[in-house]
C-alpha cells in the first residue's frame, strides 16, 4: 500500500511539472536555469564556510554568521598583503609620525623558505601550515605577560579586543598617550598571540617593511582599511632561532607603539 501511495504521487508531481513546462515554458526554463546556476555557488560557499571554521575561532563568531561576515568585508579587503611597497609610500608617513619611518630592529635575516599558507579570509587571519610547537606558543604567551609585568606604566597585558576575551593582548598602559593610529582603531591594542603560533604585531613603517620583505609577515586584509597600515601577521616561529627574531619584532612593536625604546 505504501509503495503505491507513493507512486501516485511521485506521478501526480510528474505530470504537475509537465503541465507547467507546457503552460509556462519560459518562467519554467527561467527557473531551471537559475536553479542550475546556482548550484556552483552553493557549492562555493560550502567549501568556503568549511574553511572558515578549519581556522578556529577567533575574533568573529565560529558559524555561519561570522562567515557571513567576514564575506561582507572581502570588498573592502586589500590582497597585496605581501608586498612591502604600501609602507614605503610618502602618503601614509603623517599616519604614523614622529616615528613611522624610524626602525627598532636589529639586523633581521631572510626567513628560510616559503610563507605558510595564509587563506584569505579577512578574519580570523591564520597560517594553515608551518605551526608553532605548544611549548613554543606557551613561551611567546610568557613573553608577553612578562614584558607587561615588567613595565607596568607603559604596558597592560588583558584580553584581546580583536581576537576575543581567551586572547590575551599588550596594550598602550595608562603613563602612555594612545598614539591617534591605533586610539581610532585597536583602541590601544597591539600584540596578540594565535593558536596557531602566528601573532599579530604593530611596527613601524620602516620594520613593517623589512619584515615583509624578508619573508616574516604579511598585512591584515584589512590594513590600511579599517586596522593600522603596520598591522601585521607575524609568521608562527618554527624553532629557537626564529623564535628570537619574534623577540625582535615583539620589542620593536613595544618600542615603537610606546615611543620608549628602553622598555623593549
Amino acid at each position: 500500500m505504501a509503495d503505491s501511495h507513493y507512486s501516485r504521487l511521485f506521478y501526480s508531481c510528474q505530470h504537475t511539472v509537465t503541465r507547467f513546462f507546457q503552460q509556462r515554458p519560459f518562467v519554467a526554463s527561467s527557473i531551471l536555469g537559475l536553479g542550475l546556476a546556482a548550484i556552483p555557488v552553493i557549492s562555493h560557499i560550502i567549501r568556503s564556510y568549511r574553511g572558515f571554521l578549519a581556522l578556529g575561532p577567533g575574533g568573529l563568531p565560529h558559524n555561519f554568521l561570522g562567515w557571513s561576515i567576514q564575506a561582507i568585508g572581502q570588498p573592502f579587503a586589500r590582497h597585496d598583503t605581501r608586498e612591502p611597497g604600501p609602507f614605503a609610500d610618502p602618503r601614509v608617513f603623517y599616519r604614523y609620525a614622529p616615528h613611522g619611518r624610524t626602525s627598532f630592529l636589529d639586523e633581521v635575516p631572510v626567513r628560510r623558505g616559503e610563507r605558510p599558507d595564509v587563506p584569505s579570509y579577512v578574519a580570523p587571519q591564520r597560517q594553515m601550515t608551518d605551526h608553532s610547537d605548544a611549548s613554543r606558543i606557551e613561551a611567546m604567551k610568557l613573553d608577553l605577560a612578562e614584558r607587561a609585568a615588567q613595565h607596568t606604566e607603559l604596558l597592560a597585558l588583558a584580553p584581546s579586543q580583536l581576537e576575543g576575551p581567551k586572547h590575551q593582548a599588550l596594550w598602550i598602559g595608562e603613563a602612555v598617550e594612545t598614539p591617534a593610529y591605533l586610539a581610532k582603531s585597536t583602541r590601544g591594542e597591539f600584540a596578540h598571540v594565535h593558536p596557531d603560533g602566528s601573532s599579530h604585531l604593530i611596527l613601524s613603517l620602516a620594520d613593517a617593511e623589512v619584515a615583509t620583505a624578508k619573508g616574516w609577515a604579511e598585512r591584515h586584509m584589512l590594513s590600511g582599511v579599517m586596522l593600522p597600515l603596520n598591522y601585521l601577521l607575524i609568521y608562527a616561529p618554527r624553532d629557537k632561532e626564529e623564535f628570537q627574531v619574534w623577540k625582535q619584532f615583539l620589542s620593536a612593536a613595544i618600542a615603537f607603539n610606546t615611543a620608549s625604546p628602553q622598555a623593549a
